[in-house]
């Protein structure tokens, strides 16, 4: 969605006579460590790394597919692209930092960021803070709630449910 300075200003300008909007978006985050469509990289580890149960400071850049269904050739919503790091020297969790670009329908060339905790050893209920977004979302704020759909142990590709609750304009 790209827009001209004075677009943006303009509608800048009218941001106090504006609405709230309340969006909630359920898609699937494509996990794809292994194989030929990889979409996961590993780009820098720390002295530890190899010796900690945790992968602390093993980071990795993302490119996921965002996908409507869980299956991985259902309709293509969009990407989630950012890094990945492994951040707690005692319990696995990541700090991420996606931004998740959307690719088709009503909110295409928008995006939402995310940035936090991720304890992804906990299947269920992972919340992480909205701290913003372009087009459609620009100004966005709020949460999303991630849960492993499924996980292959033998590949370590898996499938993530992601459902944003956002604030918007």
């Amino acid at each position: 969605m790209a827009e001209s300075l004075k677009t943006v200003d303009e509608w800048f300008e009218k941001l106090d006579q504006s609405k709230e909007i309340n969006t909630k978006l359920r898609f699937y985050y494509q996990d794809t460590l292994t194989g030929d469509k990889r979409t996961i990289w590993k780009v820098a580890e720390s002295d530890i790394t190899c010796k900690s149960p945790t992968s602390f400071g093993l980071i990795y850049m993302v490119d996921n597919l965002l996908t409507a269904g869980p299956e991985p050739d259902s309709q293509v919503v969009g990407r989630a692209q950012g890094t990945a790091g492994f951040a707690d020297l005692h319990n696995i969790a990541l700090q991420m930092g996606l931004n998740f670009l959307f690719t088709e329908g009503k909110y295409k060339g928008s995006t939402i960021s995310v940035l936090g905790r991720n304890p992804v050893a906990e299947e269920t209920c992972r919340e992480l803070p909205i701290v913003g977004g372009t087009g459609v979302f620009r100004m966005a704020r709020g949460a999303v709630i991630t849960s492993t759909y499924s996980f292959d142990k033998s590949t370590s590709n898996g499938i993530i449910e992601f459902t944003f609750y956002i604030t918007h304009y």
